[in-house]
């Protein structure tokens, strides 16, 4: 409870920082603008939330005893929407219902099987990851928050704290590993698969003429602070479903051979096979590449059951391809 307050009063005080920061630079509703940052707070607040494992049983224990609350905590994602929609005036059904369904279909697909914990993964189970990711990687989920702009990272936040709610609370799938801060063991474990990764794609991209190497200069905050967005909004959201949840389960549903190998192949496999949407479409120099990396963020995870150690060898791999290459 302690760590919760504090977390909270933190983002209160970041809140209040940003809304002195921007309106002291531009000509805004203040009211609009608090809204969109008492949103995020709401969603963050999920975010950190559920990196806590107490707070991941309590969750279990209600989902256990209550069929209707087990349906209904999830829904609670909805409020940073409506928070941020009234104020803002950008309220639509369309919006309304795509954010609803997006949020139900998982959660009813898995809430049979809330009683018993996962151990070999089901029709449902698939069902309900396809369901997680496929709106997204699609472009159905545009057009929620519109206002100033299309606000895209509220997106990834409530796919996370969504797919964490129904696959590690309703699910009781254990190993999920959602992590955000880093100890010591995962630094090293990111930083060596990194550094793998990297001797294998810089020839492997420029004999498939995916890379380009362009030299310049770039500041240490300018590299901090891309990082730092696509850790939180890229990697983590990624590398829970992609690891967290689909390399945990093929893992756990596949026996034979080395232990956690096909998991791990079959969940890069997959990754790269979601990058194939990409222009040229179908990008399957992007598709190869991808794979690749797959493997070594899976490693990092696999390595240390702790998602924070693959999305940091995932940050630092799109943190420097964005600026580089």
């Amino acid at each position: 409870m302690k760590r919760a307050l504090l977390t909270a009063a933190g983002f209160l005080a970041i809140t209040g920082i940003a809304e002195g920061a921007v309106l002291a630079r531009m000509r805004i509703d203040p009211w609009k603008l608090g809204s969109v940052l008492a949103a995020g707070v709401l969603i963050l607040g999920a975010f950190v939330g559920l990196t806590d494992g107490r707070f991941l049983r309590q969750l279990r224990h209600w989902a256990v005893r209550s069929p209707w609350l087990a349906l209904g905590l999830p829904l609670t994602l909805l409020a940073p929407y409506l928070l941020y929609a009234l104020e803002t005036q950008t309220l639509a059904l369309r919006g309304l219902g795509k954010l609803t369904a997006y949020i139900a279909l998982p959660t009813l697909l898995l809430w049979p099987d809330r009683l018993r914990r996962a151990e070999r993964a089901g029709w449902r189970d698939f069902g309900a990851m396809v369901s997680l990711a496929w709106p997204i990687g699609a472009g159905w989920m545009h057009g929620i928050w519109t206002w100033p702009v299309e606000l895209y990272f509220f997106l990834p936040l409530t796919a996370v704290c969504l797919g964490v709610y129904d696959f590690a609370v309703l699910r009781g799938l254990e190993g999920v590993g959602y992590k955000l801060m880093w100890r010591k063991a995962d630094g090293l474990h990111g930083l060596a698969n990194f550094a793998a990764f990297t001797l294998l794609a810089l020839p492997l991209g420029h004999a498939l003429h995916f890379i380009r190497f362009r030299p310049h200069p770039v500041s240490l905050w300018a590299f901090l602070g891309d990082f730092t967005g696509i850790y939180l909004t890229v990697a983590i959201p990624e590398e829970v479903f992609f690891r967290g949840i689909v390399q945990n389960f093929l893992v756990k549903s596949i026996r034979r051979g080395p232990p956690g190998l096909y998991g791990l192949l079959i969940a890069s496999v997959v990754f790269g096979l979601s990058h194939l949407h990409h222009p040229p479409v179908p990008n399957w120099r992007y598709a190869i590449m991808a794979t690749l990396a797959g493997i070594f963020y899976g490693n990092a995870y696999r390595s240390r059951h702790r998602v924070s150690a693959s999305a940091m060898t995932h940050a630092l791999v799109d943190t420097i391809w964005h600026f580089w290459f």
